[in-house]
Protein backbone atom coordinates (compact mmCIF):
# COMPACT_ATOMS: atom_id res chain seq x y z
CA UNK A 1 0.00 0.00 0.00
CA UNK A 2 3.12 2.56 0.50
CA UNK A 3 2.99 5.45 -2.21
CA UNK A 4 4.34 4.63 -5.83
CA UNK A 5 4.45 0.72 -5.59
CA UNK A 6 2.70 -1.46 -7.23
CA UNK A 7 1.42 -5.39 -6.00
CA UNK A 8 4.24 -8.05 -6.22
CA UNK A 9 2.82 -10.66 -8.31
CA UNK A 10 5.07 -12.91 -6.09
CA UNK A 11 6.73 -11.60 -3.05
CA UNK A 12 8.24 -12.56 0.35
CA UNK A 13 7.99 -11.06 4.31
CA UNK A 14 10.34 -11.46 6.90
CA UNK A 15 8.58 -11.25 10.52
CA UNK A 16 10.94 -10.99 13.83
CA UNK A 17 9.94 -12.75 16.82
CA UNK A 18 8.62 -9.43 18.63
CA UNK A 19 6.36 -8.87 15.67
CA UNK A 20 7.55 -6.63 13.37
CA UNK A 21 8.76 -6.87 9.69
CA UNK A 22 12.15 -6.64 9.58
CA UNK A 23 12.48 -7.52 5.26
CA UNK A 24 10.55 -7.61 2.41
CA UNK A 25 10.73 -7.72 -0.94
CA UNK A 26 9.24 -9.14 -4.81
CA UNK A 27 10.05 -12.74 -6.30
CA UNK A 28 11.79 -15.47 -3.61
CA UNK A 29 14.20 -14.60 -0.42
CA UNK A 30 17.62 -14.94 -0.62
CA UNK A 31 19.26 -18.17 0.43
CA UNK A 32 21.32 -16.43 3.30
CA UNK A 33 17.39 -15.47 4.66
CA UNK A 34 16.04 -19.09 3.47
CA UNK A 35 19.60 -20.51 5.64
CA UNK A 36 18.72 -18.89 9.16
CA UNK A 37 16.50 -20.63 11.69
CA UNK A 38 12.96 -19.32 10.47
CA UNK A 39 9.43 -20.95 10.41
CA UNK A 40 8.84 -20.68 6.46
CA UNK A 41 4.65 -20.26 5.38
CA UNK A 42 4.17 -20.95 1.87
CA UNK A 43 1.11 -18.72 0.92
CA UNK A 44 1.23 -19.68 -2.62
CA UNK A 45 -2.26 -18.70 -4.39
CA UNK A 46 -3.25 -16.17 -1.61
CA UNK A 47 -2.87 -12.43 -1.20
CA UNK A 48 -0.81 -10.98 1.40
CA UNK A 49 -1.85 -7.66 2.10
CA UNK A 50 -1.94 -4.92 5.08
CA UNK A 51 -4.59 -4.98 8.06
CA UNK A 52 -7.49 -2.24 7.43
CA UNK A 53 -7.70 0.30 9.14
CA UNK A 54 -10.68 2.24 10.79
CA UNK A 55 -10.42 5.74 11.56
CA UNK A 56 -13.88 6.00 12.91
CA UNK A 57 -15.39 3.57 14.93
CA UNK A 58 -18.11 3.42 18.10
CA UNK A 59 -16.83 -0.49 19.42
CA UNK A 60 -20.04 -0.46 22.28
CA UNK A 61 -22.50 -0.14 19.44
CA UNK A 62 -21.51 -4.10 17.89
CA UNK A 63 -24.43 -4.93 20.58
CA UNK A 64 -27.17 -2.63 19.28
CA UNK A 65 -27.42 -3.88 15.24
CA UNK A 66 -30.71 -2.94 13.35
CA UNK A 67 -31.94 -0.48 15.44
CA UNK A 68 -33.83 2.45 13.97
CA UNK A 69 -33.88 1.18 10.21
CA UNK A 70 -35.85 3.97 8.89
CA UNK A 71 -33.97 6.97 11.07
CA UNK A 72 -31.40 9.35 9.59
CA UNK A 73 -29.01 10.28 12.20
CA UNK A 74 -30.93 12.34 14.49
CA UNK A 75 -33.89 9.95 15.30
CA UNK A 76 -31.51 7.13 15.25
CA UNK A 77 -29.38 8.73 18.01
CA UNK A 78 -32.92 9.08 19.97
CA UNK A 79 -33.58 5.64 19.62
CA UNK A 80 -29.92 4.08 21.15
CA UNK A 81 -28.32 7.15 23.14
CA UNK A 82 -31.24 8.98 24.14
CA UNK A 83 -33.21 5.81 24.79
CA UNK A 84 -30.87 3.46 26.60
CA UNK A 85 -28.26 6.10 27.28
CA UNK A 86 -28.81 5.69 31.27
CA UNK A 87 -29.89 2.10 31.20
CA UNK A 88 -25.98 0.39 31.29
CA UNK A 89 -24.70 -1.39 34.14
CA UNK A 90 -21.55 -1.99 35.58
CA UNK A 91 -19.54 -4.65 33.00
CA UNK A 92 -21.72 -3.60 29.87
CA UNK A 93 -19.53 -1.13 28.00
CA UNK A 94 -16.73 -4.14 28.85
CA UNK A 95 -18.92 -6.84 27.18
CA UNK A 96 -20.27 -4.93 24.37
CA UNK A 97 -16.71 -2.96 22.99
CA UNK A 98 -14.48 -6.19 23.66
CA UNK A 99 -17.39 -7.65 21.16
CA UNK A 100 -17.33 -5.04 18.65
CA UNK A 101 -13.17 -5.27 18.94
CA UNK A 102 -13.46 -8.96 17.89
CA UNK A 103 -16.01 -8.81 15.27
CA UNK A 104 -13.62 -5.77 13.63
CA UNK A 105 -10.62 -7.87 13.65
CA UNK A 106 -12.32 -11.04 12.37
CA UNK A 107 -13.34 -8.70 9.77
CA UNK A 108 -10.08 -7.82 9.02
CA UNK A 109 -9.41 -4.45 10.72
CA UNK A 110 -6.07 -4.46 12.26
CA UNK A 111 -6.28 -1.15 13.71
CA UNK A 112 -9.49 1.01 14.91
CA UNK A 113 -9.49 4.35 16.18
CA UNK A 114 -12.33 3.59 19.28
CA UNK A 115 -14.47 7.08 19.48
CA UNK A 116 -15.92 6.71 22.92
CA UNK A 117 -18.94 7.72 24.29
CA UNK A 118 -19.95 9.15 27.68
CA UNK A 119 -23.42 8.84 27.65
CA UNK A 120 -25.73 9.13 30.64
CA UNK A 121 -23.18 7.64 33.04
CA UNK A 122 -20.54 7.82 35.33
CA UNK A 123 -16.79 7.77 34.95
CA UNK A 124 -15.78 4.08 35.63
CA UNK A 125 -18.96 2.99 33.31
CA UNK A 126 -17.70 5.37 30.39
CA UNK A 127 -13.62 3.82 31.12
CA UNK A 128 -14.67 0.31 30.77
CA UNK A 129 -14.53 0.85 27.15
CA UNK A 130 -11.04 0.97 27.36
CA UNK A 131 -11.01 -2.46 29.77
CA UNK A 132 -13.01 -3.62 27.01
CA UNK A 133 -10.17 -3.27 24.11
CA UNK A 134 -7.18 -4.48 26.63
CA UNK A 135 -7.69 -8.11 26.04
CA UNK A 136 -8.47 -8.32 22.27
CA UNK A 137 -5.22 -8.47 20.18
CA UNK A 138 -6.47 -5.73 17.92
CA UNK A 139 -4.73 -2.39 17.64
CA UNK A 140 -6.47 0.63 18.53
CA UNK A 141 -6.50 4.53 19.61
CA UNK A 142 -8.47 5.37 22.61
CA UNK A 143 -10.37 9.00 21.77
CA UNK A 144 -11.69 9.13 25.32
CA UNK A 145 -14.16 12.05 26.14
CA UNK A 146 -13.93 14.99 28.72
CA UNK A 147 -17.22 15.25 31.23
CA UNK A 148 -18.32 18.55 30.36
CA UNK A 149 -19.86 19.06 33.97
CA UNK A 150 -15.97 18.93 35.38
CA UNK A 151 -13.47 21.54 35.51
CA UNK A 152 -10.23 21.43 32.92
CA UNK A 153 -8.06 20.16 35.72
CA UNK A 154 -10.29 17.23 36.20
CA UNK A 155 -10.04 16.43 32.20
CA UNK A 156 -6.66 16.76 32.08
CA UNK A 157 -5.49 14.05 35.48
CA UNK A 158 -8.17 11.71 33.61
CA UNK A 159 -6.01 11.82 30.41
CA UNK A 160 -2.55 11.73 32.37
CA UNK A 161 -3.88 8.45 33.90
CA UNK A 162 -5.13 6.94 30.60
CA UNK A 163 -1.45 7.75 28.83
CA UNK A 164 -0.09 6.15 31.59
CA UNK A 165 -1.45 3.30 30.62
CA UNK A 166 -0.30 3.07 27.02
CA UNK A 167 2.68 4.69 27.82
CA UNK A 168 2.50 6.13 24.63
CA UNK A 169 4.97 3.68 23.33
CA UNK A 170 3.25 1.44 21.34
CA UNK A 171 4.69 -2.31 22.35
CA UNK A 172 0.92 -3.38 22.64
CA UNK A 173 -2.38 -2.61 21.41
CA UNK A 174 -2.95 0.42 22.73
CA UNK A 175 -1.70 2.48 19.97
CA UNK A 176 -2.19 6.04 21.44
CA UNK A 177 -4.45 8.42 23.02
CA UNK A 178 -6.39 10.42 21.56
CA UNK A 179 -9.44 13.33 22.43
CA UNK A 180 -13.22 12.93 21.49
CA UNK A 181 -14.43 16.52 20.79
CA UNK A 182 -17.24 17.61 22.17
CA UNK A 183 -17.71 21.22 21.28
CA UNK A 184 -21.42 22.01 22.66
CA UNK A 185 -21.87 25.28 24.05
CA UNK A 186 -20.20 28.78 22.87
CA UNK A 187 -17.04 28.30 21.84
CA UNK A 188 -14.67 28.29 24.80
CA UNK A 189 -15.76 24.72 25.24
CA UNK A 190 -14.14 23.50 22.33
CA UNK A 191 -11.40 25.85 22.95
CA UNK A 192 -10.44 24.50 26.48
CA UNK A 193 -10.00 21.28 24.97
CA UNK A 194 -8.15 22.20 21.95
CA UNK A 195 -6.04 23.49 24.33
CA UNK A 196 -5.95 19.96 26.28
CA UNK A 197 -4.91 18.24 23.61
CA UNK A 198 -2.22 20.29 22.39
CA UNK A 199 -1.10 20.27 26.08
CA UNK A 200 -0.47 16.82 25.91
CA UNK A 201 0.23 16.37 22.23
CA UNK A 202 -2.83 14.40 21.38
CA UNK A 203 -4.94 14.30 18.50
CA UNK A 204 -8.58 15.08 18.28
CA UNK A 205 -11.78 13.93 16.42
CA UNK A 206 -15.35 14.81 16.23
CA UNK A 207 -18.54 14.42 14.39
CA UNK A 208 -19.55 17.06 11.99
CA UNK A 209 -21.30 18.16 8.72
CA UNK A 210 -22.75 14.22 8.81
CA UNK A 211 -26.87 14.70 8.85
CA UNK A 212 -27.91 16.11 5.51
CA UNK A 213 -31.05 17.63 7.10
CA UNK A 214 -29.23 19.90 9.88
CA UNK A 215 -26.05 20.56 7.39
CA UNK A 216 -26.75 24.52 7.34
CA UNK A 217 -27.08 24.48 11.12
CA UNK A 218 -23.91 22.67 11.08
CA UNK A 219 -22.14 24.87 8.91
CA UNK A 220 -23.20 27.85 10.66
CA UNK A 221 -21.01 26.73 13.73
CA UNK A 222 -17.78 26.68 11.39
CA UNK A 223 -16.83 30.36 12.57
CA UNK A 224 -17.12 29.30 16.28
CA UNK A 225 -14.97 26.13 15.44
CA UNK A 226 -12.21 28.97 13.96
CA UNK A 227 -12.50 30.69 16.29
CA UNK A 228 -11.23 27.74 19.59
CA UNK A 229 -9.22 26.60 16.62
CA UNK A 230 -10.72 23.52 15.94
CA UNK A 231 -9.26 23.38 12.38
CA UNK A 232 -5.57 21.86 12.71
CA UNK A 233 -3.73 19.21 12.36
CA UNK A 234 -4.48 17.51 15.06
CA UNK A 235 -8.38 17.39 14.02
CA UNK A 236 -9.91 14.62 12.17
CA UNK A 237 -13.74 15.44 11.34
CA UNK A 238 -15.98 12.03 11.41
CA UNK A 239 -18.45 11.88 8.21
CA UNK A 240 -17.67 15.86 7.26
CA UNK A 241 -20.58 15.56 4.20
CA UNK A 242 -21.80 18.52 3.60
CA UNK A 243 -18.56 21.60 3.49
CA UNK A 244 -18.54 24.44 1.61
CA UNK A 245 -15.84 25.77 -0.42
CA UNK A 246 -14.91 27.75 2.73
CA UNK A 247 -14.61 24.99 5.69
CA UNK A 248 -12.37 22.32 2.85
CA UNK A 249 -10.10 24.86 1.93
CA UNK A 250 -9.89 26.27 5.82
CA UNK A 251 -9.36 22.69 6.67
CA UNK A 252 -7.27 21.50 4.12
CA UNK A 253 -5.19 24.77 4.97
CA UNK A 254 -5.04 23.80 8.67
CA UNK A 255 -3.67 20.17 7.87
CA UNK A 256 -6.26 18.26 9.36
CA UNK A 257 -8.03 15.42 7.77
CA UNK A 258 -11.60 13.55 7.49
CA UNK A 259 -12.84 9.55 7.93
CA UNK A 260 -15.16 8.92 5.05
CA UNK A 261 -17.88 5.81 6.48
CA UNK A 262 -19.55 5.18 3.05
CA UNK A 263 -21.93 2.28 4.67
CA UNK A 264 -22.76 4.56 8.00
CA UNK A 265 -23.54 7.12 5.71
CA UNK A 266 -25.52 5.59 3.11
CA UNK A 267 -27.62 3.57 6.27
CA UNK A 268 -28.28 6.50 7.37
CA UNK A 269 -29.20 8.47 4.22
CA UNK A 270 -26.60 11.15 5.70
CA UNK A 271 -25.31 11.57 1.71
CA UNK A 272 -22.10 11.26 -0.14
CA UNK A 273 -18.66 13.79 0.21
CA UNK A 274 -17.14 14.17 -2.76
CA UNK A 275 -13.73 12.62 -1.91
CA UNK A 276 -12.01 13.25 -5.31
CA UNK A 277 -12.44 17.47 -4.55
CA UNK A 278 -11.18 16.78 -0.91
CA UNK A 279 -8.01 14.95 -2.09
CA UNK A 280 -6.87 17.49 -5.03
CA UNK A 281 -7.87 20.13 -1.90
CA UNK A 282 -5.09 18.63 0.01
CA UNK A 283 -7.32 17.25 2.90
CA UNK A 284 -6.55 14.33 4.64
CA UNK A 285 -9.03 11.39 3.77
CA UNK A 286 -9.21 7.81 5.93
CA UNK A 287 -12.51 5.75 6.01
CA UNK A 288 -13.79 3.82 8.66
CA UNK A 289 -16.54 1.36 9.09
CA UNK A 290 -18.14 3.78 12.12
CA UNK A 291 -19.99 1.31 14.68
CA UNK A 292 -22.31 -1.62 14.00
CA UNK A 293 -25.22 -0.10 15.35
CA UNK A 294 -25.34 2.47 11.81
CA UNK A 295 -23.00 0.44 9.42
CA UNK A 296 -23.99 -2.90 10.97
CA UNK A 297 -21.13 -4.91 9.11
CA UNK A 298 -17.60 -4.38 9.82
CA UNK A 299 -16.56 -5.77 6.43
CA UNK A 300 -13.81 -3.36 5.03
CA UNK A 301 -14.54 -4.94 1.91
CA UNK A 302 -18.23 -3.84 1.69
CA UNK A 303 -17.14 -0.29 2.96
CA UNK A 304 -14.66 -0.14 -0.18
CA UNK A 305 -17.16 -1.48 -3.00
CA UNK A 306 -19.99 0.90 -1.66
CA UNK A 307 -17.78 3.91 -1.33
CA UNK A 308 -16.40 3.28 -4.84
CA UNK A 309 -19.69 2.76 -6.68
CA UNK A 310 -21.50 5.12 -5.03
CA UNK A 311 -18.69 8.09 -6.20
CA UNK A 312 -19.69 6.00 -9.79
CA UNK A 313 -22.87 6.51 -9.87
CA UNK A 314 -23.42 9.71 -8.75
CA UNK A 315 -20.39 10.92 -11.32
CA UNK A 316 -21.47 8.30 -13.97
CA UNK A 317 -17.91 7.86 -14.82
CA UNK A 318 -15.34 5.43 -13.54
CA UNK A 319 -12.09 7.45 -14.32
CA UNK A 320 -11.90 8.99 -10.92
CA UNK A 321 -10.76 6.66 -7.79
CA UNK A 322 -9.54 3.38 -8.40
CA UNK A 323 -9.31 0.24 -6.33
CA UNK A 324 -5.82 0.90 -5.42
CA UNK A 325 -6.23 4.16 -4.53
CA UNK A 326 -9.13 3.12 -2.24
CA UNK A 327 -7.45 0.24 -1.03
CA UNK A 328 -5.05 2.86 0.35
CA UNK A 329 -7.24 4.99 1.85
CA UNK A 330 -8.82 2.32 4.06
CA UNK A 331 -5.23 1.90 5.17
CA UNK A 332 -2.14 3.68 4.89
CA UNK A 333 -3.90 7.02 4.49
CA UNK A 334 -6.27 6.44 7.42
CA UNK A 335 -3.25 5.25 9.60
CA UNK A 336 -1.35 8.35 8.51
CA UNK A 337 -4.30 10.61 8.94
CA UNK A 338 -4.69 9.35 12.69
CA UNK A 339 -1.02 9.79 12.75
CA UNK A 340 0.16 6.28 13.20
CA UNK A 341 1.25 5.32 9.82
CA UNK A 342 4.60 4.70 11.81
CA UNK A 343 3.39 1.50 13.18
CA UNK A 344 0.57 0.49 10.62
CA UNK A 345 -1.21 0.64 7.50
CA UNK A 346 1.20 -0.91 4.98
CA UNK A 347 3.88 -3.49 4.68
CA UNK A 348 6.92 -1.67 5.45
CA UNK A 349 10.46 -2.53 7.06
CA UNK A 350 9.78 -1.78 10.76
CA UNK A 351 6.15 -1.72 10.96
CA UNK A 352 4.37 -4.20 12.87
CA UNK A 353 3.43 -7.47 11.05
CA UNK A 354 -0.10 -6.44 10.73
CA UNK A 355 -1.66 -8.61 7.80
CA UNK A 356 -4.06 -10.35 6.04
CA UNK A 357 -3.93 -13.81 4.38
CA UNK A 358 -7.06 -13.36 1.32
CA UNK A 359 -7.63 -16.62 -0.48
CA UNK A 360 -9.39 -15.53 -3.30
CA UNK A 361 -10.39 -19.06 -3.72
CA UNK A 362 -12.63 -19.87 -0.80
CA UNK A 363 -14.88 -18.78 -1.47
CA UNK A 364 -14.08 -18.84 -5.64
CA UNK A 365 -13.93 -15.33 -7.19
CA UNK A 366 -12.08 -16.92 -9.85
CA UNK A 367 -8.91 -15.70 -12.00
CA UNK A 368 -6.96 -12.64 -10.96
CA UNK A 369 -6.43 -10.04 -13.52
CA UNK A 370 -5.50 -7.31 -11.36
CA UNK A 371 -4.87 -7.85 -7.67
CA UNK A 372 -6.21 -4.51 -6.28
CA UNK A 373 -9.23 -4.63 -8.49
CA UNK A 374 -9.46 -8.23 -7.57
CA UNK A 375 -9.55 -7.70 -3.77
CA UNK A 376 -12.17 -4.21 -4.24
CA UNK A 377 -14.37 -5.69 -6.70
CA UNK A 378 -14.40 -9.59 -5.57
CA UNK A 379 -13.87 -10.25 -2.06
CA UNK A 380 -15.12 -10.11 0.98
CA UNK A 381 -14.38 -10.77 4.59
CA UNK A 382 -15.42 -14.26 3.97
CA UNK A 383 -11.98 -14.22 1.72
CA UNK A 384 -9.78 -13.79 4.99
CA UNK A 385 -8.16 -16.82 5.37
CA UNK A 386 -6.40 -15.34 8.51
CA UNK A 387 -5.48 -12.33 10.58
CA UNK A 388 -1.96 -11.91 12.00
CA UNK A 389 -1.32 -8.92 14.26
CA UNK A 390 2.55 -8.54 15.69
CA UNK A 391 3.12 -11.75 13.91
CA UNK A 392 1.02 -14.01 15.55
CA UNK A 393 -2.07 -15.13 13.76
CA UNK A 394 -5.13 -14.05 15.81
CA UNK A 395 -7.81 -15.34 13.14
CA UNK A 396 -7.99 -18.36 11.43
CA UNK A 397 -11.55 -18.46 8.83
CA UNK A 398 -13.45 -16.14 10.67
CA UNK A 399 -12.50 -17.31 14.11
CA UNK A 400 -10.49 -16.07 16.80
CA UNK A 401 -7.69 -18.58 17.48
CA UNK A 402 -6.76 -18.64 21.18
CA UNK A 403 -11.10 -17.12 22.01
CA UNK A 404 -14.18 -18.51 22.11
CA UNK A 405 -16.24 -15.79 20.84
CA UNK A 406 -19.55 -17.71 21.84
CA UNK A 407 -19.75 -16.89 26.04
CA UNK A 408 -18.82 -13.64 25.06
CA UNK A 409 -21.66 -13.37 22.55
CA UNK A 410 -24.05 -14.88 24.73
CA UNK A 411 -23.38 -12.72 27.45
CA UNK A 412 -23.55 -9.68 25.33
CA UNK A 413 -27.06 -10.83 24.55
CA UNK A 414 -28.01 -11.60 28.31
CA UNK A 415 -26.68 -8.26 29.05
CA UNK A 416 -29.20 -6.04 26.45
CA UNK A 417 -32.01 -8.38 27.69
CA UNK A 418 -31.86 -7.03 31.17
CA UNK A 419 -31.00 -3.59 29.65
CA UNK A 420 -34.48 -3.83 27.97
CA UNK A 421 -35.86 -5.05 31.12
CA UNK A 422 -34.51 -2.03 33.10
CA UNK A 423 -35.65 0.23 30.61
CA UNK A 424 -39.20 -0.80 30.86
CA UNK A 425 -39.12 -0.69 34.23
CA UNK A 426 -37.91 3.17 34.61
CA UNK A 427 -40.65 3.48 31.67
CA UNK A 428 -43.40 1.81 33.78
CA UNK A 429 -42.43 4.44 36.94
Amino acid sequence: MTENTSAYEEGWMLVSDDGYITDLGEGSPSENILAGEIEVVSLEGKILMPGFVSGHSHLWQSAFRGIAPDGELWPWLDAIHRTYGSDFATGDMKAFTAHGAWDQLCHGVTTTYNHTHWLDHDYAIFVEQLDGEMDVPQRFVFSSCVDLAEEPSVWKQRFVDLMAESKQVPTKNFLSLALNLRPYGPPSVAAAQVELAEALDINYQLHYLEQSGRQEMDRSAWPGYREAGVPSGRATFAHFIHVDDTILSESAEAGAGMIWNPLSNGRLGSGLPDISTYLESGLKVGMGVDGQASADISDPFENLRMGLYALRMRDENSDGLQPIDILRLHTIQTAKTLGVDAFVGSLEEGKFADFLVVDPQSPITGPIWDIPAHLVFSCSSANIESVYVGGAKVVSSGEPVDFDLLPLAKEVEERISEMRKRHASTQAE
